[in-house]
């Protein structure tokens, strides 16, 4: 279930991006873009955290968000119904390795973040308004709600460790 949410969600949020790269394919563009996106990883996951208040994320919406995704409140109530006794994470070596995953998501979200930003304004500047806006959107699904999904997350293990 919960590879099947992956997969749904990334060809939705990533087939304007690919068609804007097949459309105006410029490799010199995309080798930048690619190059910008990726030295994007060396601002420390501190300097992004917006928060390390649960309520923070929670007033944004984001425990509405975690219905819908990978490990989410869907895909974790379907587990329970096969395994009652399902969690995602039993015991603190399974947080701890959830840490990094955590980590893992939030830097390739980062990544996917300025990768679609980058491909948005070059859709402007191109004169692909339509897929701007396309890409636009699925950076706000795809990257920005993961982010804050996965601080909110990271908060919570945080609170749970004090």
């Amino acid at each position: 279930m919960n590879q099947l949410i992956n997969f749904f969600w990334t060809i939705i949020c990533f087939a304007p991006v690919l068609t804007y790269w097949f459309k105006a394919f410029d490799v010199r563009w995309l080798i930048t873009a690619i190059a910008v996106s990726v030295a994007a990883l060396i601002i420390p996951a501190k300097k992004l955290q917006l928060s390390y208040r649960s309520k923070f994320y929670e007033a944004l919406g984001v425990r509405f968000i975690r219905r819908f995704v990978q490990n989410g409140d869907l895909a974790n109530r379907r587990s329970r119904a096969k395994d009652p006794k399902y969690k995602h994470i039993r015991n603190r070596g399974q947080a701890q390795a959830y840490k990094h995953t955590i980590a893992m998501y939030e830097r390739f979200h980062l990544l996917c973040l300025v990768f679609f930003f980058l491909t948005a304004i070059l859709a402007v500047f191109n004169g692909y308004y339509l897929l701007a806006a396309l890409v636009i959107i699925g950076n706000v699904i795809y990257n920005i709600l993961p982010i804050l999904l996965q601080q909110y997350n990271k908060t919570r293990l945080l609170n749970i460790s004090k």
